[in-house]
């Protein structure tokens, strides 16, 4: 009875991890850091390095967030970067999402 019971829970323990290794916790977990900026910033700044921003006033987000020191990059993302303007929302970003825009900002895309 008791060996039954184990095979049961290790069969149950088993399946479980496997649930939990294979379905990511949330639909974010999979975006890189050009697309979560492309979702927050996209509709008004550019992107990438030698492009126009959609909205002429804009500033090039690679080349203002690439001049920022690492700690102050990190500090403006968590804690939202200051609104220039009364239409450009605050947004704050996760730790891990700091981390995949920093990946892609230290790249040469």
């Amino acid at each position: 009875m008791v060996k039954g019971m184990q095979r049961i829970w290790l069969g149950v323990s088993a399946a479980l991890l496997f649930l939990c290794c294979s379905v990511p916790a949330n639909a974010g977990d999979n975006e890189t850091g050009k697309e979560l900026l492309e979702k927050h910033c996209g509709r008004c700044h550019a992107l990438a390095a030698g492009t126009s921003s959609p909205l002429k006033e804009a500033p090039n987000l690679w080349i203002v967030l690439r001049s920022y020191p690492t700690e102050r990059l990190e500090f403006e993302l968590a804690e939202g970067i200051g609104s220039r303007h009364k239409d450009m929302p605050q947004i704050q970003f996760s730790s891990e999402d700091i981390y995949k825009i920093e990946g892609y900002l230290s790249s040469d895309r």
